[in-house]
């Protein structure tokens, strides 16, 4: 060992990535080719630099920025388009859409991040997923500017270079890249160790507050490191443009970033030399993965498994530079109406009519709707159940889920398949699809045991993208993704095909899951649930089985997805490719985010306000308001827009003429009643 500790590091990295090839090449069924391992180590760099700027981001920011492929992507988008359409030099337009990313990157910082400077890790981090869609939307909207689709298009370099190694023909395309990665990074370099900015970076990453107190200029800094990452995440899009194509991030999004952040979370977030070395080992890995496999998308479930192992690994390490991140400041301020007031006249009418209202308006407006609105109807029902899920497990519980979706995949596909296989019962079917929901959400529950907050939602993020590019693709498993289920006749009376008849059931499976979720959270396990989340420890000290509780509410979600997945089949008639994308699981979290995460009611009013504002909205504009209206919530409407309405309504109850056995007026009050949830905040 002592003769090792003298060996230089990069010698040892040089060996032991020498022995890594010769295994591999022996134990791999199609072996390693030299050329396949140098492709990947040239891809790998540009993987590297995208993690770099995850790194930059995390070390000033404390946050894991989802929208960073975003914000390159604005970048990217437009240089393509000022190549191909506007007709500049391929340089002329590289460079302006790196600077477009610089730009980017220091806008979003001043206009976005400095609003949240008060707000904890967590609500910024799911800021940066509203942000992504923002930035989403503007991608969509650049080629329409030039006339042009802009969804694929060739950006290749000038240089006519070209080398076989065998597999692999490298062009001027990978040259580029060998030639322009190497600077970036010893220019990075420089920046960080060499000038007075770059250490005073450095400086504020490791303690802000000293820094402060020192009179460095953290504001001004931190500007400058979204800048600089900004044009990092601008040049990596350019760089991959001729591989893999010039595609939004708006419609790829997770799956473009899923690479990065495996690279940064192997390098616990903090080290940059670490990330490069990480970027290159993860673009070797995806090279030897497709050409043994053939299939590109086995490479995400690599991916997945890597940010596993090195989050269990890292854990302790990872908690530590997470504690201090404060509460989840989304704060469902509404309460349920007060006993004292229950029994007014007033208020029980009141209350009587609002529900009455919703369950008139629930079931006599389909019956005079079309075929189309009707399924967009069901559909809005289904996604209210995901967004009840949410509420759950992260409003209730404390557990961000940026997967929710491929749980309700893995019950679709559990569901169309006894469908279609056996002769079943269709609410056997259901329990069945709910089991499975459940069964998948405690697999992912087991790694929140050990690992919390943001990495938690990479982890889920990452779980699914590979669910859906791999294990829920028709091309992989065609035999066990059902494209074609049947809907039975319930009960030999209601037939299911009618749109009609599919919304009623929807509708009621809706109803059910409102009124397990509000027994729930007013029965003893709710108390818990809400203790365990609020303080973990003090939960724990009052023999709280606190491990119980965290599994228990990842099950109870699942069961909800499960369900969910089980109706989306029969409504969908089948499981397609694409049906579970993991945009969806941003989406419905986003949505149930707008209306507010600590209400039943209010995440039901975000889902299906944006459901049907898909109706009238186009893509991009959807994305737009989708995003916009997050942020917006996250400033200015805490407890969602459920809170916008309990305001107007707590100020008609503090009209109510004054009555001795009353008491002071609320402050604060439900949207409808405790019996269909008591709010609560959100915190994790």
């Amino acid at each position: 060992m002592s003769v090792l500790r003298r060996v230089p590091r990069p010698i040892l990295a040089a060996a032991g990535s020498l022995a890594a090839w010769l295994v591999a090449g022996a134990v791999l069924p199609d072996g390693a080719p030299l050329g396949v391992v140098l492709q990947g180590v040239v891809f790998g760099t540009v993987t590297a630099l995208l993690a770099m700027g995850l790194i930059l981001i995390y070390r000033t920011s404390n946050i894991v920025n989802f929208a960073y492929g975003s914000m390159g992507g604005v970048g990217g988008v437009l240089a393509v388009s000022l190549y191909l359409d506007a007709g500049l030099p391929y340089f002329v337009a590289a460079g302006l859409g790196v600077l477009t990313g610089v730009a980017v990157g220091a806008l979003v910082e001043v206009l976005v991040i400095r609003r949240f400077s008060g707000a904890s890790r967590l609500v910024l981090t799911v800021a940066t997923i509203g942000l992504a869609q923002l930035l989403g939307a503007v991608q969509l909207l650049i080629p329409k500017w030039f006339q042009s689709s802009g969804l694929v298009g060739g950006f290749k370099t000038p240089f006519t270079f070209h080398l076989n190694i065998d597999p692999v023909v490298f062009t001027g395309d990978h040259l580029l890249i060998v030639a322009a990665v190497p600077p970036i990074i010893a220019g990075l370099a420089w920046f960080l160790l060499r000038t007075d900015a770059g250490v005073a970076v450095r400086a504020a990453a490791d303690n802000t507050e000293r820094a402060l107190l020192l009179g460095i200029p953290v504001r001004r800094l931190s500007t400058i490191v979204w800048a600089v990452s900004g044009g990092l995440a601008a040049l990596t899009f350019i760089l991959r443009a001729p591989f893999a194509g010039s595609t939004s991030t708006a419609l790829a999004g997770p799956s473009l970033l899923l690479p990065a952040l495996a690279a940064a979370v192997v390098a616990r977030m903090e080290s940059l030399p670490a990330a490069f070395a990480a970027g290159i080992g993860l673009g070797v890995l995806e090279q030897l993965v497709f050409w043994n496999t053939g299939r590109a998308t086995a490479i995400d479930v690599a991916f997945l498994v890597v940010i596993l192992v090195a989050l269990l690994l890292q854990r302790n390490q990872l908690s530590r530079a997470h504690e201090g991140a404060g509460s989840w400041s989304l704060t469902a301020v509404a309460r349920p109406i007060p006993v004292r007031l229950r029994g007014r006249p007033e208020v029980r009418i009141a209350r009587a009519l609002v529900l009455a209202t919703v369950g008139v308006l629930a079931i006599v407006v389909p019956m005079h709707a079309g075929p189309s609105n009707v399924n967009l109807m069901a559909v809005a029902v289904i996604w209210g159940m995901v967004a009840v899920s949410l509420v759950v497990l992260t409003g209730w519980g404390g557990h961000i889920s940026l997967g929710q979706f491929a749980i309700v995949g893995c019950g679709a596909v559990a569901a169309g398949n006894i469908l279609e296989r056996w002769d079943v019962d269709m609410f056997v079917v259901l329990v069945a699809a709910g089991a499975v929901g459940a069964l998948v959400a405690l697999l992912i529950g087991l790694p929140a045991l050990r690992i919390r907050g943001l990495f938690l939602a990479v982890t889920t993020l990452a779980f699914a993208v590979a669910l859906d590019s791999y294990f829920l693709n028709p091309t992989n498993f065609p035999e066990y993704v059902p494209d074609e289920v049947h809907r039975p006749v319930l009960w030999q009376r209601f037939d299911l095909e009618s749109q009609l008849a599919m919304y009623y059931l929807c509708l009621a499976f809706l109803v059910l899951t409102v009124l397990a979720c509000a027994g729930v959270r007013r029965s003893r396990s709710g108390r818990v649930l809400l203790a365990t989340r609020d303080n973990v420890r003090a939960a724990g000290a009052a023999a709280v089985p606190t491990t119980r509780v965290k599994l228990t509410t990842f099950v109870f979600s699942g069961t909800i997805a499960g369900v969910a997945g089980g109706l989306y089949v029969l409504l969908q008639h089948g499981a397609r490719a694409g049906s579970f994308q993991p945009s969806m699981s941003l989406d419905v979290f986003s949505m149930a985010a707008i209306g507010g995460l600590g209400s039943v009611s209010g995440a039901l009013l975000g889902v299906f306000t944006f459901r049907f504002l898909s109706k009238v909205l186009t893509g991009e504009l959807r994305m737009a308001v989708t995003g916009a209206g997050l942020l917006f919530v996250l400033l200015a409407l805490p407890g969602g827009l459920g809170q916008f309405v309990t305001d107007g309504r707590d100020r008609l109850l503090r009209l109510l003429p004054d009555r001795a056995d009353d008491g002071p007026p609320p402050a604060e009050v439900d949207l409808l009643s405790d019996a269909l949830e008591a709010p609560v905040e959100v915190r994790a």
